[in-house]
């Protein structure tokens, strides 16, 4: 390459602008267009400055990513609060059948103190949607030297069925401890037939009992200890 060569390639890159400055300077052409890859702005004076980075972009950005993880288990979460809670139920939502001879000889191995009494029918209630047992009801009867009582006994499985009776049982009268059972009755008048009416509420090792007494005497302490009593 001759001198006159060399001279004239000096000058054309001497005279090169730089493509960001020029296109920064000429932007106004190119509406539609965006240098993505600049960093720098040109002042009237033609001094390049580094801009300023946009430090508001990274708040948001981790705003809006913890958004998407809140609204991504948001409807778990809610599927957790609704399987653990479950809801009460009535009569309309059980089914009553017998009870085998089966299922009663593990009642009677779970419960011994029924022994002591005759039990003249035996049914179960259980849930209409699944199955599961709720409750166990067994006519009885328990005939002293004193009294002669008739015992409806209905062993809870399920707490979450509101039978009709239920509020009956709360705020009873009298309490005591029994073996280890706790006990808790009164006296709720006298039925069709003029016979003592009490309600009971029994419970032991997280068992709980609710049974409804019928008898001669003004009084169920005989019946309580016959029944408790190792």
């Amino acid at each position: 390459m001759g001198r006159f060569e060399r001279k004239i390639q000096k000058r054309l890159k001497a005279e090169t602008e730089d493509f960001n400055v020029w296109f920064e300077k000429n932007k106004e052409h190119f509406p539609g267009f965006v240098n993505s890859k600049s960093e720098e702005e040109v002042e009237p004076q033609g001094i390049v400055k580094l801009k300023k980075k946009k430090l508001w972009i990274i708040p948001t950005a981790f705003v809006l990513v913890a958004l998407c993880v809140i609204l991504c288990f948001l409807p778990m979460i809610l599927k957790k609060d609704t399987v653990s809670s479950p809801s009460f139920f009535g009569d309309e939502s059980v089914d009553e059948t017998l009870l085998s001879e089966e299922e009663y000889q593990k009642i009677l191995l779970a419960n011994p103190f029924l022994l002591k009494m005759d039990v003249v029918q035996k049914v179960k209630l259980e849930k209409t949607d699944d199955g599961s047992l709720v409750f166990v009801i067994l006519d009885s009867e328990l005939e002293t030297e004193n009294d002669y009582y008739l015992v409806t006994v209905q062993i809870e499985y399920n707490p979450y069925y509101e039978f009709v009776s239920k509020p009956a049982y709360d705020n009873l009268d009298h309490s005591l401890m029994i073996s280890d059972f706790e006990v808790g009755y009164k006296l709720a008048g006298l039925d069709s037939d003029d016979l003592y009416w009490y309600y009971m509420l029994t419970e032991s090792n997280g068992q709980r009992i609710y049974w409804e007494v019928h008898c001669f005497e003004e009084s169920i302490e005989e019946f309580i200890q016959i029944v408790f009593e190792d």
